[in-house]
């Protein structure tokens, strides 16, 4: 899982980093509101942390503004020494999924993770298998099938349709994929995933003609979607 840690407090934001690494999470740490929200222009995360008050955009600000994004679906933790009923039912009420209060704990705030992932993740996220006509993909035994037809992938191939199909309908960046199928650290460049995502769009037949359409988003990354076959355009007699 990928994760935006957002907290002008760095000595804080390191050790939060490290507990998250430990579980092999990936997180990025942003030091202000406006280098987040900037990154967000090219970049996706499963999860977001933000600490309240911050110099310049604090937490509160930057929830609004991710509020009139229209992308906007990712969970978002607030972390602050804010304590009063009526902070925390005000931040709750704006969009935030969950609420830590300082000083942190180890063992709360990566329970809280957990438990805002499996409360926000699609179902496709905890599925042993997926199952979406034409494809049926088995988690456990690294198998695809369309059509009810085996398709031969490598391993890396594989755990891309994997997350991609664990994901149906988001914008991911090329970042996100690369370190979500390759690993945080990965030498490769996202090179890899766009070559990768050529290879498994024609291998899996993903185009509109099949219902299918894996787009490449300019600057961003891709998007998979399932589509109505009958809205595309009718050629002319």
């Amino acid at each position: 899982m990928r994760i935006a840690l957002v907290d002008d407090d760095v000595h804080l934001a390191q050790a939060m980093k490290l507990w998250m690494e430990e579980q092999h999470y990936d997180v990025i740490h942003f030091q202000n509101g406006r280098d987040f929200t900037n990154a967000l222009r090219k970049e996706s995360f499963d999860l977001y942390i933000l600490d309240w008050v911050m110099p310049d955009f604090d937490g509160e600000q930057v929830l609004d503004w991710l509020s009139k994004q229209s992308e906007h679906d990712t969970p978002v933790i607030f972390v602050t020494q804010r304590d009063s009923e009526e902070d925390i039912a005000k931040i709750l009420n704006q969009g935030a999924d969950d609420y830590i209060t300082k000083p942190l704990r180890q063992k709360e705030l990566l329970a809280r993770i957990a438990a805002v992932t499996r409360r926000t993740q699609g179902s496709n996220a905890t599925k042993a298998i997926i199952e979406i006509p034409p494809y049926r993909i088995n988690l456990s035994s690294h198998t695809l099938y369309k059509d009810d037809k085996a398709v031969k992938l490598t391993q890396k191939e594989f755990e891309l349709v994997s997350f991609m199909f664990k994901n149906i309908g988001r914008l991911l960046s090329r970042g996100h994929i690369l370190s979500s199928v390759w690993g945080h650290g990965s030498e490769f460049t996202t090179r890899t995933v766009d070559t990768h995502i050529s290879r498994i769009r024609k291998k899996l037949e993903l185009v509109p003609e099949r219902g299918w359409k894996l787009s490449a988003i300019y600057h961003q990354g891709y998007r998979l979607e399932q589509i109505d076959i009958e809205d595309l355009p009718q050629e002319s007699a």
